[in-house]
């Protein structure tokens, strides 16, 4: 069933030539799922859609050569892309009549698209599908060197995004990395670089964003103000007894660094800070290198540093546990009352598992 994909890719981009729909598009080594969740959040304010017309999003992570014409098509999460061959068969056969609908019906006037880029050529294939209006790049840091080898790999790869926005669109790039150069000299748009790490970068881009849309400050400002963070990326949860910070649902060096950053913050007078510290996945050759790296900047930071999968062992924690399985019966062991506590690693790493029993204590 290799067909599906051609298949969508050819209705998304029919579609999209057609309703010309003004596209945003967001990359990058962290932070592009809350930059892409906030900016949605934002011009989907009912004051702000009412200004600009109806806005579609990428949710449920979609942001790949198969969710991204997917997103296009308005289906809205995985679980309406079918797994099975007779449900796949139906799906082709409803393609045609749902792309004329859209074309013909109500169509999104603005779509936050994210694109993510696993392998080499990967960008460029997102991009013959739908380029961008506006095109973002938070950060370019160390993430699926498995696959790109070196950083400069991963610049190149996002930079595509860059060369591909519209030259009378835009380009806005978090400027706080070694690639800023690089990218601006890719771009065939204006430029705007804005500041800020974690939230506050997705933040500040937002405001870039609605600024060059003509969109007033004091409407985005309680917009703003109203964004919920996605579970996993940097969720500051407020229990009895102890501050949890979950950004457990994937991890690169980089983001691990944001994230304990973040913890250093927010702690309190009095509080410890609580590192739980899972594996990170896709690093190639450089893995053991960067684990070295990360658990160093770690325990410069926290008072406890706890490491969950074998490569956690280069985090040099303060104690270890072979799978989040069992870091999470035996977490509250270790934690006391009014820690401060930070929950990070890769999606393979299920760390998640961790947050939910420290939250049942």
């Amino acid at each position: 069933m290799k067909i599906i994909e051609p298949y969508l890719n050819f209705w998304a981009r029919l579609t999209v030539k057609i309703r010309k729909p003004l596209v945003i598009g967001i990359t990058g080594s962290v932070g592009k799922s809350t930059t892409t969740a906030m900016i949605s959040s934002v011009l989907t304010h009912p004051p702000i859609e009412k200004m600009i017309g109806k806005v579609g999003y990428t949710q449920d992570n979609m942001n790949d050569d198969i969710g991204l014409p997917a997103t296009l098509l308005r289906f809205h999460n995985w679980s309406e892309i079918p797994h099975n061959r007779s449900a796949k068969l139906l799906m082709l056969c409803k393609i045609p009549f749902r792309a004329l609908s859209l074309i013909l019906g109500n169509y999104p006037k603005v779509l936050v698209l994210e694109y993510g880029a696993g392998w080499s050529g990967h960008m460029r294939q997102l991009i013959n599908i739908v380029s961008p209006d506006i095109a973002i790049v938070t950060m370019i840091g160390p993430a699926h060197l498995e696959r790109f080898k070196t950083l400069e790999g991963i610049a190149r790869e996002k930079s595509r995004l860059v060369q591909s926005a519209s030259p009378s669109g835009l380009v806005i790039l978090g400027e706080d990395h070694e690639f800023v150069s690089f990218l601006e000299a890719k771009a065939n748009a204006p430029v705007i670089k804005v500041s800020g790490k974690g939230t506050e970068l997705s933040r500040n881009i937002t405001l870039a964003v609605c600024k060059h849309m003509g969109i007033p400050e004091e409407i985005v400002s309680p917009a703003l103000e109203n964004f919920i963070n996605l579970k996993g990326r940097l969720d500051v949860i407020e229990l009895t007894d102890t501050t949890v910070i979950d950004d457990s649902y994937n991890a690169n060096p980089l983001s691990v660094k944001f994230g304990l950053d973040m913890l250093e913050k927010i702690t309190k007078p009095g509080q410890r800070r609580v590192a739980i510290l899972g594996t990170m996945a896709e690093l190639g050759e450089e893995s053991v290198r960067l684990h070295e790296e990360v658990g160093q900047y770690a325990r410069e930071r926290v008072d406890l540093l706890v490491g969950v999968g074998e490569l956690a062992k280069w985090y040099q924690p303060n104690t270890w546990f072979d799978n989040s399985g069992e870091c999470a019966e035996s977490i509250n062991n270790y934690l006391r009352k009014g820690d401060c506590v930070f929950i990070k690693g890769s999606a393979s790493a299920n760390m998640g598992a961790n947050r939910q029993k420290i939250e049942e204590k």
